[in-house]
């Protein structure tokens, strides 16, 4: 027995010789005696095509989108928390830092305080020694000062007779003047 395709084949021949041979055979989409056929395959496939797609691919894609637009607005709150938390964070940070640098300048503060004391007490203290040494040393000196002054007149006498013994010879007559030592007395 003949196949099927053969024999759709071979009216397609026959039909095509019955033409007037000059075309033996038509592009088939283009034939109009399969228009009735096409279209019916055309709308059992449709028909099958949007079934499968809209029962299948279609809650398959939307259970997708639902899935990631969920997930991206998890992100986006999860994002907006952290940023939150983030400036938050930055808020105390930036607190603790500016306690820390007043806790800071107050112990700058307290520590210029106590050195300018302890250099102060150290200030005093070095001018009351120095002033003991002062006074210490202007007592030396006013002793010293007492003694030479105490000293001057007996100077002052042995120096005057050395100068009466020289102009007195020299006035007298006496040929050998007396000298005397500055220091005697």
């Amino acid at each position: 027995m003949a196949s099927p395709a053969a024999d759709t084949h071979a009216a397609d021949a026959a039909h095509g010789a019955a033409a007037g041979g000059e075309h033996a055979a038509t592009f088939p989409p283009f034939d109009p005696s399969l228009f009735p056929s096409q279209l019916i395959w055309f709308a059992i496939t449709f028909t099958a095509l949007y079934f499968i797609v809209s029962r299948f691919i279609l809650p398959n894609i939307a259970a997708v989108l639902a899935k990631r637009a969920g997930t991206i607005s998890g992100d986006l709150d999860a994002a907006a928390q952290k940023s939150a938390a983030a400036d938050e964070a930055r808020t105390q940070m930036e607190k603790a830092s500016a306690k820390a640098r007043a806790d800071a300048r107050a112990m700058i503060d307290a520590a210029r305080a106590d050195v300018t004391a302890k250099l102060t007490a150290e200030q005093e203290a070095a001018e009351t020694r120095l002033s003991v040494k002062i006074e210490a040393a202007e007592a030396k000196v006013a002793e010293a000062r007492a003694k030479a002054m105490a000293d001057v007149p007996a100077i002052a006498e042995a120096l005057a007779r050395d100068i009466a013994d020289k102009l007195a010879p020299a006035a007298g007559g006496t040929s050998a003047p007396r000298q005397r030592a500055v220091g005697e007395a």
